[in-house]
């Protein structure tokens, strides 16, 4: 327990850092690592309850800033992607979908390293726009990440990093609501036990010192280099789940 423990804080305090400074982090950070620690359906719920938390607390940061026209169409595909997301976790056995979270957050990282010169997508089109939420809600759902498949949008349609980050925090407060409740009503995947109250009441708290933490590194590092570093663990915790999946199937 007291492994689960460093784990779990540390996973949470690094991602809040990040999620604070380049608007990705805690999905891509703690979901894989949550489902190496405690399983494919639990990790990926108990990141998504998490990820309410900390992007409530972020959007609330933003909320002056946030481009609430393009919120609506993005959030709205959401929905779209998360329903026949459930049905993929009913369908597919716990190695099965450990090999598939792990393939996804490393296709995901990989997708969103492309160089963007080549699309020449207008910002208002409403497509793109609900292209990307649907597969945001989608990979929120089956593996806690929604931020991927928007930051890919975001660079296709050159929005600009710091406007596009004060959208992105209450897109993922409505990924990571939808997300977690439809698995705890539908597939029943939380088993709230395995996790001691005292540890959920921890994890809260280092969201929020994360954040403010956050917010005393983003006058010092780049978003460049805090996001090569959230991509490294990403692709780590990834890896990790990835070779589990492998070994439990065979």
């Amino acid at each position: 327990m007291i492994t689960l423990a460093i784990v779990l804080i540390l996973t949470v305090l690094l991602g809040s850092i990040f999620q604070r400074i380049t608007g990705l982090g805690l999905g891509l950070v703690g979901g894989p690592v949550l489902a190496f620690v405690l399983g494919p359906v639990a990790g990926v719920t108990m990141i998504n309850g998490l990820s309410i938390i900390n992007a409530a607390n972020n959007a609330w940061a933003v909320r002056k800033k946030t481009d609430w026209a393009k919120f609506r169409v993005l959030a709205g595909g959401l929905i779209l992607g998360s329903l026949p997301a459930v049905g993929i976790i009913f369908l597919v056995d716990g190695p099965w979908l450990m090999i598939a979270i792990g393939v996804m957050v490393l296709l995901a990282l990989s997708v969103a390293s492309f160089k963007p010169e080549r699309f020449n997508i207008s910002p208002e089109a409403k497509l793109p726009m609900i292209i990307a939420g649907t597969a945001g809600g989608f990979m929120s759902t089956v593996a806690g990440i929604a931020g991927p498949a928007l930051t890919v949008y975001a660079r296709m349609v050159k929005w600009e990093h710091r406007d596009f980050v004060s959208t992105l925090h209450p897109i993922l407060l409505v990924a990571n609501t939808l997300s977690f409740l439809l698995k705890i009503f539908l597939v029943g995947g939380m088993d709230f036990a395995a996790v001691p109250w005292w540890l959920w009441l921890l994890s809260i708290v280092f969201i929020f010192v994360g954040a403010s933490a956050g917010d005393a590194l983003n006058k010092f590092v780049s978003n460049t280099w805090a996001r090569r570093l959230a991509t490294l663990l990403a692709a780590g915790g990834a890896i990790s789940v990835l070779i589990r999946g492998i070994i439990e199937l065979l």
